[in-house]
């Protein structure tokens, strides 16, 4: 019961026993005062009608007493009259024999009147002539005190309810302040560190929101401090100064992860751009201007690699830029290197220079080595000189076999055939419990060879069937978890980017999920960050849909990007997944462990649980541990496995 119900049944309770009391008391008065007036009333009838019996009684006069005790007997008021003579014999008697009429038995019974009876002696001259006797009636008065009384009950519940209600909006005033403070705790929660502006002038609670309003501050500085030293130390370690990209420290890390990622990656594309004769514009122009030339081919390579799925650019020397094209085929390489070389020629002729850069590139796949990538696109770029200005070569190691036309022929049929294959790798909780399984794709092309997951799901987003490809998922994986007899079984979905953005996908997940709603809790939807940081509001509104109905929501590769911090507070995700380019080798890399730490400190501050992925080995595993890590996936813990 909450702390304002527990008052009102307080008050309640005292209004109550205090009215109850007041009616008990004056009801009581009452009564002790009519029975005071009974009485009293009794004994001046009876000495009045004496004295008017006098005369009569002197001349012996029957006929005229009794009209005379007739016209005061008849009046109703009491209950039996005798008149005697000294000698006790009876002269006139009369008894009123009616019943009470009106009142509730259990009210006279409850509240008993003392019948009044009085006295009088009738003397004629100085002998004593007889006595007369006088017993009131007492249905008058319990009339009266029943009237009474109901009007006493009508006054006290009046005066009790305004009370009541009076002290209802009285202490409804006085608790606000805890209303806002409740809120406030709840918004902490949340990760939403408010402050309630609305202080009360109760020195207790004013004492109480003050704290919590103190609380909040320092958890929130708490807070910006871990998070402002995380994005520095990552800047520092990661990022180059000038151009705000990668540097060639991270951008190995993501190549790396990105070869031997078995879900997203494995294949590819590297460009590698180099600034022509540089050192001449620096001794023509001047540091200053060259520096200027870094960072505006910095903004277009970044403006770019939005358009490509998570593609990563980067300063790898100091005229050197690189940029990462995961899952890209031969036809998104070629479309991305004409695009920038489209741009070297827009600033080219801004600077009134014939040449800006020249571009190499080279394809990879899951035997490549970044050593032996980065070759071959210098190689590629060689080529590309010779060309002519800001021109672009591609060496393909390669055969893909598949054009976008048998690439959407491919996906359509294994949706409508459903000849999608799903494998899962479990989700390790700390205690070797599982926490999900993540559910992936496996497909084959007409050939028999296994297509990867990354690339199947790439190529359709590509071709925009990327909502009908999660759609079916969706539907299986809901199938699945209905059917299987592990009712605790939860499953992971991967969602694209081009799903997040849709409204329509949204409506239909919000009525697939009602419809399903049994089933809803135990699905967890894994969006990447990139996907997040291009659409950011139309993910709010995909976790809140997804919240409403119990299902999770995971951030994977996170770390990826400078802004992903900023992200956290925002979204109200249930877990973030770490990008493997910080897992790789974390027992041997003293930096990435202190930013992991700085980054599970964060994210427990703020609610969120933490998992990391691409655990191979037994020394990452304990060094993960060490951490605060809370989940880990990976061939470490096996092989993902056919759904049975």
């Amino acid at each position: 019961m909450t702390l304002s119900r527990q008052l009102y049944a307080l008050i309640f309770f005292i209004s109550a026993t205090m009215g109850l009391g007041t009616l008990l008391i004056s009801v009581d008065n009452t009564r002790s005062y009519l029975v005071l007036q009974l009485a009293t009333q009794t004994q001046n009838a009876a000495d009045s009608l004496g004295l008017s019996l006098v005369p009569h009684m002197k001349n012996h006069d029957i006929a005229a007493m009794d009209t005379m005790i007739n016209a005061a007997f008849d009046s109703g008021y009491y209950k039996s009259l005798s008149l005697k003579s000294m000698s006790g014999e009876p002269i006139i008697e009369r008894q009123n024999t009616s019943s009470i009429e009106g009142i509730p038995q259990w009210f006279i019974r409850t509240l008993t009147l003392e019948t009044a009876s009085a006295d009088s002696v009738i003397t004629t001259g100085w002998t004593q002539s007889g006595t007369l006797t006088l017993t009131a009636h007492p249905g008058f008065a319990y009339k009266k005190l029943w009237q009474t009384s109901i009007e006493i009950l009508w006054w006290s519940l009046l005066a009790f309810f305004v009370a009541f209600i009076a002290a209802l909006f009285i202490l409804k005033a006085i608790l606000k302040p805890l209303h806002a403070v409740e809120k406030q705790a709840l918004a902490i929660c949340d990760r939403d560190f408010a402050v309630v502006t609305d202080i009360p002038k109760t020195r207790e609670l004013r004492k109480v929101v003050e704290a919590m309003n103190k609380m909040a501050v320092k958890l929130q500085s708490f807070i910006s401090i871990l998070t402002e030293r995380a994005e520095k130390y990552r800047k520092q370690a990661h990022y180059d100064e000038m151009t705000q990209l990668m540097n060639r420290n991270g951008f190995k890390a993501i190549a790396e992860n990105t070869i031997k990622d078995h879900k997203h990656g494995g294949s590819g594309f590297v460009a590698v751009i180099r600034l022509a004769d540089f050192a001449g514009y620096n001794k023509k122009h001047g540091h200053q201007a060259g520096d200027d030339v870094l960072r505006e081919l910095s903004k277009q390579l970044d403006k770019i690699c939005e358009n490509y799925h998570d593609s990563t650019a980067a300063r790898i020397g100091g005229v050197d830029f690189s940029v990462i094209l995961p899952l890209a085929d031969s036809d998104t390489a070629h479309t991305f290197a004409r695009e920038l070389s489209h741009s070297l020629d827009g600033l080219s002729s801004n600077l009134g220079l014939p040449c800006i850069a020249h571009i190499g590139l080279a394809s990879f796949d899951q035997e490549s080595r970044f050593g032996g990538i980065l070759a071959d696109a210098d190689t590629a770029l060689a080529t590309a000189q010779n060309q002519g200005n800001n021109e672009y070569n591609l060496l393909n190691k390669r055969s893909d076999a598949m054009g976008n036309q048998a690439w959407r022929e491919l996906i359509e049929h294994a949706i409508a055939h459903k000849s999608v294959h799903f494998i899962t790798q479990p989700v390790m909780g700390k205690n070797s419990d599982i926490l999900y399984s993540e559910l992936l794709m496996r497909v084959q092309d007409a050939a028999g060879k296994d297509i990867s997951p990354g690339s199947f799901a790439a190529m359709a987003e590509r071709l925009e069937l990327n909502e009908q490809l999660d759609h079916f998922v969706i539907e299986q994986a809901t199938a699945m978890l209905e059917k299987a007899p592990n009712r605790d079984m939860a499953l992971g979905i991967n969602i694209s980017t081009g799903s997040i953005k849709s409204f329509a996908f949204s409506s239909w997940l919000e009525r697939h999920l009602q419809t399903h709603e049994q089933i809803a809790g135990r699905l967890l939807f894994e969006i990447t960050e990139h996907g997040v940081l291009q659409s950011h509001s139309e993910a709010l509104r995909f976790v809140a849909i997804a919240h409403a109905y119990g299902a999770g929501v995971v951030l994977e590769h996170f770390g990826t990007r400078l802004s992903s911090f900023q992200t956290l507070r925002d979204l109200k995700l249930d877990y973030i997944k770490l990008d493997g380019s910080y897992i790789r080798n974390i027992a041997d890399n003293s930096d990435n462990r202190f930013f992991l730490q700085t980054v599970t400190d964060i994210a427990h501050g703020l609610d969120i649980l933490v998992i990391a992925e691409h655990v191979e080995s037994e020394d990452d595993y304990q060094a993960l541990q060490a951490l605060g890590i809370n989940a880990m996936q990976g061939y470490f813990f096996g092989k993902p496995q056919a759904v049975s």
